[in-house]
């Protein structure tokens, strides 16, 4: 037997020495969660629990759990804002990246949703307790997820609410190639004019806005379709894209990006509950004073503004715990509740490497142990 054959996996096999949030094609999240390993899950006396007495399986566990106790309060949760925090390789992203796309329902390429694959990774001893939490939190609510790090996706150094603000109009079909498209559909639909718009559309364009909209000349087609509509405002086609030319940075305070949250949920999606899951914040903020000021405002205005409707979900590497002594933790720490903050801790890392690379099949496994039985003494 050769040494490549002892293993369970492909030691050949290329692995990413990183989680990309941007990478959400079908076909890389199923490679992605097939080499997926949640640690933990350990019960009480269990020899490894005194080595990872919370791991993977039991944060997950506590943040469902606790999601669910929060939706459950009369009024909802005051702040529904979740701090996800582990060291570099500790494994936070790929722990909120699956969460969130399996909560926004992704289906993938072999027919399985992403939500089976992911649960069925998880061969803790205490694996029911998860998809218990999983589905007691599922009857609770219609999710829908935005996931995206907020350092590839943020413009010209834009404030972290207003990055949000684009990633969910693009997750809730609004335009995705010109945000200020997409800010005027939003207007349309508040003065109930969105019916309208869409019937103009399909007769000036010769096609459904809904396709119009994925194109790079958008902005064009969408002022074509505002002349048609509003000849006396718009006398030319191009009238109401160069009213506008030149428009890109948003000026929004974050309870104006609420506000628009709110009311897009409730044209597209009125039973559905927001998970907003953003990568690198703490970095992202971390050098300025008015971002995480920003941040602090945008975590109020979510809870008393939309009562558990959405969810911040927020990564970072500093723990926000009571000994936190920088001063981006102490700053922001009261707006995540310490019974929704999850840190991965680095003892993760030896069970992750243990089993993702040198687990060894069972046949493999009597063979070893035969052999070091057998030569123990030298």
């Amino acid at each position: 037997m050769l040494i490549k054959e002892l293993f369970t996996g492909d030691v050949t096999r290329d692995i990413p020495p990183v989680v990309y949030f941007h990478e959400q094609s079908p076909a890389s999240v199923a490679a992605e969660v097939s080499e997926y390993i949640v640690t933990g899950g350990y019960p009480e006396g269990h020899p490894s629990r005194r080595r990872v007495p919370s791991g993977i399986h039991d944060e997950y566990v506590r943040l469902l759990e606790t999601i669910s106790r929060e939706l459950q309060k009369p009024g909802g949760p005051e702040l529904p804002n979740a701090w996800i925090s582990g060291f570099y390789g500790s494994g936070k992203s790929s722990f909120a990246k699956l969460l969130g796309l399996a909560l926004d329902g992704m289906a993938l390429p072999d027919g399985r949703s992403l939500a089976e694959a992911w649960l069925a990774r998880n061969t803790s001893p205490r694996a029911a307790e998860l998809k218990a939490a999983w589905q007691k939190l599922r009857t609770q609510i219609d999710p829908v997820a935005v996931i995206f790090d907020v350092g590839t996706v943020a413009r010209d150094g834009e404030h972290l609410h207003s990055a949000a603000l684009r990633k969910v109009q693009e997750r809730l079909g609004y335009c995705p190639t010109n945000s200020i498209v997409a800010d005027y559909e939003l207007t349309l639909e508040r003065d109930g004019l969105w019916r309208q718009f869409e019937e103009v559309a399909d007769r000036s364009l010769g096609t459904p806005w809904s396709e119009a909209r994925k194109e790079h000349r958008a902005a064009d087609r969408f002022s074509l379709v505002m002349h048609h509509m509003f000849r006396d405002e718009y006398p030319e086609p191009t009238s109401w894209f160069d009213s506008r030319a030149g428009g890109r940075t948003r000026t929004e305070s974050p309870e104006e990006v609420m506000a628009a949250i709110r009311d897009m949920l409730g044209f597209r999606r009125p039973d559905a509950t927001l998970f907003l899951i953003i990568d690198e914040v703490s970095q992202y903020v971390i050098s300025s004073q008015d971002r995480y000021d920003r941040l602090r405002a945008f975590a109020t205005a979510l809870g008393s503004g939309l009562k558990g409707k959405a969810w911040l979900l927020a990564l970072g590497q500093q723990q926000l715990d009571d000994q936190a002594d920088q001063p981006f933790a102490i700053w922001v720490r009261d707006r995540f509740p310490s019974q929704l903050r999850v840190h991965l801790a680095a003892t993760n890392i030896r069970d992750v490497v243990h089993k993702r690379l040198l687990q060894k099949t069972p046949a493999a496994t009597r063979q070893l142990t035969d052999l070091f039985e057998r030569h123990r003494a030298d």
